[in-house]
């Protein structure tokens, strides 16, 4: 459609797409059919469009054809010790060779599929769902999990995020963490955002099902197969695959190929997955396809394929990810960079895309130099040689941990940075244009008592070309350094969690919750000293409670978490840089996750300029609202960051590490009787 592109400012012919349908049906083949679409940007993601067109269809539809038939799939019955009121009379599975025997005598080598009985033609067909699901929960309190010590490990997200946040689109999610682990102290409702991907995180622990896998020197195989990353059974989500083949690769790689793979969630919706996955020698998971939104620097949506590492000598190991911009190849313009020729401080502009402006490539550089672990990375948005030097970032580091007089072991850094992006609470985004220097760093932990702290402090000098504090100029001045952070943690009230069985504390959550009353506090100091003879000088205390009630095991209002914090920060002098002013002298976050009903949880959080003698007094400093559904062995949910203008949806499936065995997990449905089901 031309409609945008015709009646307003700004156009792209890449939009957000809705349609909601309603379809009255006559016949088997015949219905009427009433739509309403809706095309639009959201929060800006498409080269600023916010707004959209709407449209809507009256109809007929008619239906011809049949239903395929439904693909017999291997059943999985139920192991020995199990119950199975089917084991008397199951025939056993032919070998190959008398699979061989039976085709040649004209069977065809087909085994009979015992017939199974509906479920509307049980004795549960008159029940109540409310009657069922109590019989069920009774069905599951009853079985044997045999196992204990459950930790949550990590997490396998799925990540589609609209928008783009300049504060750490350098950086990823773990990094993040690692930043703020240190800063002022934060409501946990309130998190960061790091580079938008659309696959992160591994699933290092799976229990696997099957009825006969068949091993050989190259690898092995099974008709069908479960795979689940739930300790309990039933499992809330598994993988169910057919024909699975896995074989050992030539660099120990072990390659799962597969006809069919299903992800079946709550044993209601199946999802089709990967028919191909590879694991590492290192058990990893790994996903080579990268699908990103970079608004700053890529104009918006692109595509990435992370390459096998290139193992460049026994030390040096080189890492590519090729980018293909496909958003700034559909608008057939960029305004990511500012005009050839002129400063790097000017205002971007528009420009015509050509060949090079439609490729883009992320790489790292890894080795050892002298007892010294060097990295090196490179982000480059554009291959185009008018654009280049304003299209590409790069940073770079050596460290080395090193035993000194009194201190111990302390982390000794060199590092460099060529148009490094940063960020600044109030001020927003700014680059640092380039850097270079070294800084000493040592962390540790220590407890008191019921107070558990953790600390790190950093001393270092480097010469840095940066934009000035109010103005986009650059200037280039030498820098010193030391900061210090303390966090402490102390309880002042914990309760008791609920049983530690699937139906209690693991129903909805995959960490016990512990009702409680903690106060959290961090102070810290910064002083710099710069090449111009300015000083600045501040100490920052911030500290709150958060509270927690209920233990997320009951259906309606059981769980509650609060956070309340605040933050001062006492100052002296001035930063002549933008990205290390101290701005946000006074804040106020609040933060509150609250359990709706069964797993549906709202969980919101604001943080506020309170600085009285700030410009910026009373503004919002960040904000984000998600609401999520929750369960022991996965969560999705929508989240929306107003200050940062992103949002997205999330799907994220848990990686647990247990003690024990577990029991079989893929359902089974007896032929004859359904009143021996497990579950």
């Amino acid at each position: 459609s031309n409609y945008e592109r015709t009646y307003r400012e700004n156009y792209t012919q890449l939009l957000n797409y809705l349609a909601f349908e309603l379809e009255a049906s006559v016949s088997d083949q015949l219905s009427f059919v009433g739509r309403i679409h809706h095309r639009s940007g959201a929060f800006g993601t498409y080269s600023g469009v916010k707004e959209g067109s709407n449209a809507y269809l009256l109809g007929l539809r008619y239906r011809w054809g049949q239903d395929p038939i439904p693909a017999q799939i291997a059943e999985v019955p139920p192991p020995l010790g199990c119950p199975d009121p089917d084991r008397a009379n199951r025939q056993p599975l032919l070998t190959l060779n008398e699979e061989l025997e039976e085709i040649t005598l004209g069977t065809g080598g087909k085994q009979t599929v015992q017939p199974v009985q509906p479920l509307a033609q049980s004795r549960y067909a008159g029940m109540s769902p409310a009657e069922q699901e109590a019989m069920r929960e009774q069905a599951i309190a009853m079985i044997d999990q045999r196992i204990s010590s459950i930790q949550l490990q990590q997490r396998l997200t799925i990540d589609r995020r609209f928008g783009s946040n300049g504060e750490f689109a350098d950086l990823s999610n773990n990094d993040v963490q690692e930043r703020a682990k240190y800063g002022s102290v934060r409501p946990d409702q309130l998190p960061s955002y790091g580079k938008a991907q659309l696959i992160d995180g591994q699933i290092s622990r799976w229990r696997i099902q099957a009825s006969q896998v068949s091993i050989s020197p190259d690898g092995w195989e099974a008709k069908r197969m479960g795979f689940t990353n739930d300790p309990f059974t039933p499992a809330q989500t598994r993988i169910d695959a057919e024909d699975v083949i896995a074989k050992e690769q030539p660099n120990g790689d072990i390659l799962i190929e597969s006809a069919r793979n299903r992800l079946i969630v709550e044993e209601r919706l199946p999802i089709p997955v990967s028919r191909t996955q590879r694991i590492t020698k290192e058990e990893e998971v790994e996903n080579r396809w990268v699908f990103g939104i970079d608004n700053d620097d890529r104009d918006g949506f692109f595509v990435g394929r992370t390459l096998r590492p290139i193992q460049l000598n026994p030390k040096t190991l080189l890492s590519l990810q090729p980018q293909l911009l496909l958003q700034r190849a559909v608008d057939g313009t960029t305004k990511s960079y500012v005009k050839p020729g002129s400063s790097i401080d000017s205002n971007k502009v528009s420009q015509p895309t050509t060949a090079g402006d439609l490729f883009g490539l992320e790489a790292e550089l890894t080795s050892e130099l002298w007892g010294w672990t060097a990295e090196a990375n490179a982000d480059i948005s554009t291959f185009n040689p008018d654009n280049f030097a304003n299209g590409s970032r790069f940073w770079g580091e050596l460290k080395k941990t090193i035993d000194l007089p009194l201190l111990g072991d302390v982390k000794a850094r060199l590092f460099s940075a060529y148009r490094y992006k940063a960020y600044n609470g109030s001020l927003g985004e700014t680059d640092v244009y380039s850097a270079f220097g070294s800084f000493l760093e040592k962390r540790g932990a220590f407890s008191v008592g019921k107070l558990s702290n953790n600390y790190i402090w950093r001393i270092g000098a480097g010469n840095y070309q940066a934009e000035q504090f109010e103005s986009e100029n650059l200037t280039d001045l030498w820098r010193a350094n030391f900061y210090g952070s303390l966090n402490s943690s102390y309880s002042i009230w914990r309760g008791e969690p609920a049983a530690l069985t699937p139906q209690e504390a693991y129903r909805y959550s995959p960490v016990a919750i512990v009702p409680g009353l903690a106060f959290r506090t961090n102070i810290n100091t910064l002083l710099a000293a710069y090449g111009d003879g300015e000083r600045q000088t501040t100490i920052s205390l911030s500290g709150g409670p958060s509270l927690t009630l209920g233990t997320f095991s009951k259906p309606f209002l059981d769980y509650t978490q609060l956070s309340i914090t605040g933050g001062g920060t006492l100052k002296q002098g001035s930063s002549p840089f933008d990205f290390d002013q101290a701005i946000d002298l006074g804040t106020l976050g609040l933060g509150v996750t609250q359990q709706i009903a069964g797993p549906l949880v709202i969980n919101a959080g604001v943080g506020l300029n309170i600085d009285p003698a700030s410009e910026f007094y009373g503004d919002v400093i960040d904000s984000n609202i998600e609401l999520r559904w929750q369960r022991r062995a996965y969560d999705f949910g929508f989240y929306f960051n107003p200050y940062e203008g992103i949002g997205g949806f999330r799907f994220r499936l848990n990686d647990f590490n247990f003690t024990g065995t577990g029991v079989p997990f893929v359902p089974y449905n007896p032929s004859n009787e359904l009143d021996n089901r497990p579950f």
